[in-house]
């Protein structure tokens, strides 16, 4: 059910010590949470976990600063010993020290607090903090928590459970060619870097960007691209011509495509059959990600050469779990080499967040079912509404050939959609009683103004505003995640916010 009154500022959605989302409720709360007001950030419980520190996550730090002596401290918890040795060899700092204790590692630093910002964004971007059941049961072990919180949990061979599930919806030849991660953009990284060991012997360094991809991908191409590499952005997903007239100029640079399909925020489908003939010619990986609507609403395996997936939007649908998946598909090239390095690059999900994905994906079909037949109900209310200027979802116009393509039935248009507004964006947002902040795909529909989310910093400069005005990106749009809650009561408040 939609919530009678506002989620209050810094709690958990859902109300469960894993809640991978967090109460934002009005554009106070944004703008505090994003320039760090202290008084924003004391109500704040909890928030997504690859952005902010896990509470079990800081509960070992602070042990940990006694047990090592190394008072007050910062001390980065990672996903296994590999992640820490990565993240020294990334920060080059003579000063940091190892740390290990019960099987948990991590790396502690000087106070120093653009080295600790560095760090902070490098587990973030690549998926490579401690994960937060791993932590808890840490934290249970040395008497530090009472015990561990109950939560549904699947009994039988959970990998098996969940792999069967997904490769019918990603394309591999095999369960073998599908790879398990503990989140989304590990998998991402793990891709990147399996490509790069290929394609950079050959001198093929670069990377191109096609349309508005994720803020975490980006960085990922950005900061952590080979040396000498010259990436390139092409934000129009629309102008494949100018993706070919980019290839034919530097015919044997790229290592790779990566896009999202549909793009988020914007629900943009890029022509994947004539981008997949452009990669053949021209020697270069296509990777693409459907988490937008879910590989169970498109079906891009025709197409992509990897598959990257986010299992915390729709799979994970509870909002509890952390999750990611890869799957080389039949027409890649050196598709057995790939798959053994992206492995070698993976950082499997922890036990027991497997078993509580496992136990939550049977609902994955249903959920996705009832929110596609919600999206066309509540588009059709949008499109309707003076007060909203542009609805922007699946099936608009200008993507709707390229998605019909791969859509797996007609009405797989998946749960996100995003508007623009005739009224002020605060009075909208401040009065939507639907649950608002971060993540997609779960039961809880979820608001949140996107872009001061995912890219404060752009925002607030004139230079970046243009920037995302040549994106054709609204600051001020609204991203809306249609959950499972009545398709009326959905309408009903966000026609109150409206009005």
């Amino acid at each position: 059910m939609i919530p009678e009154q506002q989620i209050p500022l810094g709690k958990r959605i859902p109300d469960e010590l894993h809640a991978i989302s967090v109460s934002i409720p009005s554009m106070a709360d944004v703008i505090g949470y994003e320039e760090r007001d202290p008084d924003t950030i004391a109500k704040m419980d909890a928030g997504y976990p690859r952005f902010v520190k896990h509470e079990c996550l800081q509960q070992i730090e602070s042990y940990w600063q006694k047990f090592f002596d190394r008072p007050e401290l910062p001390i980065w918890l990672t996903a296994s010993e590999r992640i820490a040795q990565q993240l020294e060899a990334y920060l080059k700092c003579p000063g940091f020290k190892f740390l290990k204790h019960q099987g948990v590692s991590g790396i502690c630093l000087p106070k120093d607090e653009h080295l600790n910002l560095r760090a902070k964004l490098y587990l973030r971007h690549i998926g490579g903090y401690l994960c937060s059941r791993e932590a808890e049961d840490y934290l249970v072990a040395n008497g530090l928590r009472e015990s561990i919180e109950k939560e549904a949990s699947y009994q039988g061979d959970s990998e098996k459970k969940v792999l069967d599930a997904l490769t019918p919806l990603l394309g591999a030849r095999s369960t073998r060619h599908i790879v398990i991660a503990g989140s989304g953009m590990n998998a991402i990284y793990s891709v990147f870097q399996a490509v790069n060991a290929v394609q950079s012997p050959k001198g093929r360094k670069s990377w191109i960007k096609l349309g508005w991809l994720y803020a975490d991908t980006m960085h990922i191409l950005d900061k952590l691209s080979p040396e000498g590499r010259a990436n390139r952005e092409l934000l129009n997903v629309f102008d494949v011509d100018e993706l070919e007239r980019l290839l034919e100029s530097r015919t044997h640079e790229f290592a790779g495509i990566i896009t999202e399909f549909p793009t988020n925020p914007l629900i943009q489908s890029a022509d994947l059959e004539r981008i997949r003939d452009l990669a053949t010619k021209f020697g270069v990986y296509l990777i693409v990600d459907p988490t937008v609507l879910s590989p169970a609403n498109v079906d891009v395996s025709p197409y992509a050469d990897i598959i990257v997936n986010s299992l915390t939007k729709y799979a994970a649908n509870q909002g509890t779990v952390i999750a990611g998946a890869a799957s080389v598909t039949p027409q890649c090239p050196d598709s057995e080499v790939l798959m053994e390095k992206i492995r070698e690059q993976i950082v499997p999900p922890y036990s027991r967040s497997l078993d509580c994905l496992a136990s939550q994906i049977d609902r994955y079909s249903k959920h996705v079912e009832t929110v596609n037949a919600s999206t066309e109900k509540i588009v059709e209310f949008l499109e309707s509404h003076p007060n909203v200027k542009k609805t922007h979802w699946a099936a608009e116009e200008r993507s709707h050939s390229n998605f019909a393509k791969v859509a797996r039935r007609g009405n797989a248009v998946g749960g996100m959609l995003a508007f623009d507004l005739n009224v002020n964006l605060a009075d909208f947002y401040d009065r939507l009683r639907i649950a608002k902040g971060p993540s997609f795909g779960m039961i809880h529909s979820l608001a949140c103004p996107f872009m001061y989310l995912a890219h404060y910093e752009l925002i607030t400069e004139k230079s970046g505003r243009e920037y995302l005005q040549s994106a054709g990106i609204n600051p001020e749009l609204i991203r809306f995640s249609v959950g499972t809650e009545d398709s009326d009561e959905i309408i009903e408040a966000l026609s109150e916010a409206l009005d």
